[in-house]
């Protein structure tokens, strides 16, 4: 009877230090955008965007810039581009907080939106609206709240459907912003302005090259970055958070997979484990490749998961002979 009741607890502790193991590296596939990362690679589709421009130094500029009519199709003529879609809005400012709060009202992309990491909806009709969570946050705005936003000489009313930390959209990292449908914009803005251009490269050329081709080609007045380094891009903390608990997450997981199998965890408990353990350390791989701002592909996903499979499927037919020779 001890012995069993010291088995049970092993494999209790097992469960628990897996589980929350997986709850590590849950955090850190969300908050360093590789879950979103992971599911478009496993599925299929590809990034949004291949590259952005921007006007020189935004964001990070204390107002909000345009691009001159002639960057669009500029940029298209570069060798290299298969598509060139601007991002347009213009300034706006809600109303009923003591003064005139400044917002950027922008024509949503929804291929965009869908990688911003939105709470909630995306608009579905001319009176829905996203916010950006720092103002949401700033101003104690939720989802379903109604807000007045007043431009182009009136006054609106939008329900928030959705809240978007906006992560990889430059347009929403400067002073508050309200994600609007394109027809809906128009309307509280009048005239839209193009304040970046988002580029899909060609199906031979890499989207690190397209960003180099349009940087020579547009000369130091415009910044170019590619749809990776825009997700990558974050303070210290959203650099360096997201690999650290993938990396402890694992090692819990790895802990007790390790227990089960030296101890005496019957063996479809210890291939349970085994098997979350190459989740796990799938899953951290892309964690750090996305925080280090690299390219996630399915050829990369595929060879470290079926690299620890197979370490961990040998592990299985010899634990016999390892588990006799450590006892």
């Amino acid at each position: 009877m001890p012995g069993t009741s010291r088995a049970l607890r092993t494999l209790a502790g097992c469960i628990v230090a897996a589980l929350a193991g997986l709850l590590l590296i849950g955090t850190g596939l969300h908050l360093s955008g590789a879950g979103w990362h992971l599911a478009r690679c496993l599925s299929g589709d590809e990034s949004p965007f291949d590259a952005a421009v921007l006007p020189a130094g935004y964001p990070g500029l204390g107002t909000i810039p345009s691009l001159p009519a002639t960057a669009v199709p500029q940029i298209r003529a570069v060798p290299g581009v298969a598509e060139a879609v601007p991002v347009q809005g213009g300034e706006v400012g809600l109303v009923g907080f003591g003064t005139l709060v400044p917002l950027e009202a922008v024509a949503l992309d929804m291929a965009l939106l869908s990688s911003s990491g939105m709470e909630g909806e995306a608009p579905r009709s001319a009176s829905d609206a996203v916010l950006d969570k720092r103002t949401a946050d700033q101003l104690h705005l939720e989802l379903g709240d109604t807000i007045t936003v007043h431009g182009n000489g009136a006054d609106r009313a939008f329900e928030i459907t959705g809240v978007t930390a906006s992560r990889g959209n430059p347009t929403f990292d400067v002073r508050g912003t309200l994600g609007v449908l394109p027809m809906s914009a128009a309307d509280l803005v009048g005239s839209l302005e193009t304040e970046a251009v988002h580029v899909r490269a060609a199906s031979d050329v890499d989207p690190g090259e397209l960003r180099d081709r349009l940087q020579t080609s547009l000369g130091s007045d415009y910044d170019v970055v590619t749809h990776t380094e825009m997700l990558a891009g974050g303070d210290v903390t959203a650099e360096t958070l997201p690999p650290v608990l993938g990396v402890v997450g694992s090692l819990l997981v790895m802990g007790a997979a390790l227990t089960a199998y030296t101890g005496r965890q019957t063996a479809t408990t210890t291939s349970l484990l085994l098997t979350t353990t190459v989740l796990s350390l799938t899953a951290t791989a892309a964690v750090i490749v996305a925080s280090a701002g690299l390219e996630i592909t399915t050829p990369a996903i595929l060879a470290v998961a079926g690299t620890t499979a197979a370490a961990a499927l040998t592990a299985m037919v010899l634990r016999p002979k390892i588990v006799a020779h450590l006892g």
